[in-house]
């Protein structure tokens, strides 16, 4: 269940209302911050949001969050052609929840024993049965999409409430005011992550809407990377979950500086705001900051932006 979602199922009209304003207004920010911290910290299973809605207590939700875990750990053992095999994926899923929104190596993973050949082809099973998602990163800057799988993907699992749960971090989380600034940005990247995939139909093998990556730099040794990159229109547009200046988005301006276009998103726990800035090698972008509770609606805002900054 998106953040969207989740406001209309808790028939709160008026911050629905806010979160569909494009342009987004800023005097709806305080308020939607903090159903958007409330979102993450629960997640999107309906059992669960509605239980919460009626008990407003985290602690209650723990036996529902149990019965999900317990409902995928079968799935997932279910996979297996033998009992062997059945205990390494269960082992291997098991232990993703405590990587979401991490990249991985396959060898090695959960176990020393486990080689890259048999990890991965767990990890694989698991994507296809979408009991974990595997976000390969791209190389390119342009359309249409060219995604590296020999490179380590990064995980995503159905929901960053179960994540919470797994890991026990739900206490340390209640009273963040930055997702982004804890836990190394597993839990804002992970969100977002939630976010980008339902609303382009990422999440629905079925469906067919626009891909979300992750981007890196070709370079080997290249530490560079930006958080996500997503289509619009014939464009690939970068997209960084983090706060500070941009001038520390030292990342996105590689990116900027090898894209054929001069747009980039950040979001971030502040308002929207718009503003024009170099890279650290002086190539000029436009930089649209949002409140990283707009993750869902990027395109949305992304319509009215390049409108304002002029298509060049």
């Amino acid at each position: 269940m998106s953040f969207e979602r989740f406001l209309e199922r808790a028939g709160d009209k008026k911050s629905l209302e806010l979160y569909q304003e494009v342009p987004f207004h800023n005097y709806g920010y305080d308020r939607l911050l903090k159903l958007f911290h409330t979102y993450c910290l629960v997640g999107g299973i309906p059992e669960v949001v509605d239980s919460f809605a009626r008990e407003r207590s985290i602690r209650m939700l723990a036996p529902l969050y149990e019965k999900q875990l317990d409902l995928l750990f079968g799935m997932a053992a279910g996979l297996g052609f033998t009992g062997k095999s059945s205990e390494r994926i269960l082992q291997i899923y098991q232990d993703a929840f405590s990587f979401a929104a991490t990249r991985v190596t396959f060898k090695g993973f959960s176990n020393p024993a486990f080689g890259s050949r048999e990890a991965g082809k767990a990890f694989r099973l698991l994507n296809d049965k979408g009991l974990l998602y595997l976000l390969y990163p791209t190389t390119q800057t342009t359309l249409p999409w060219k995604i590296d799988e020999g490179r380590a993907p990064r995980i995503q699992l159905p929901d960053t409430g179960l994540v919470n749960h797994f890991n026990g971090i739900q206490e340390a989380l209640s009273g963040q005011d930055d997702l982004s600034a804890v836990f190394n940005r597993q839990i804002s990247l992970h969100i977002v992550a939630q976010e980008l995939f339902y609303t382009s139909g990422q999440a629905d093998k079925r469906a067919s809407g626009q891909e979300v990556h992750f981007w890196v730099r070709d370079k080997t040794q290249s530490s560079a990377e930006v958080d996500f990159v997503i289509g619009y229109e014939d464009l690939m547009i970068p997209v960084e979950v983090k706060k500070g200046e941009p001038g520390r988005l030292r990342s996105l301006h590689q990116f900027v500086d090898k894209a054929q276009h001069p747009f980039a998103v950040r979001l971030h726990a502040g308002p929207l705001m718009v503003r024009e800035a170099k890279t650290l090698s002086g190539k000029r972008y436009y930089l649209m900051s949002l409140p990283y509770f707009l993750g869902g609606k990027i395109r949305e805002h992304l319509d009215g932006f390049i409108k304002f900054v002029g298509k060049e």
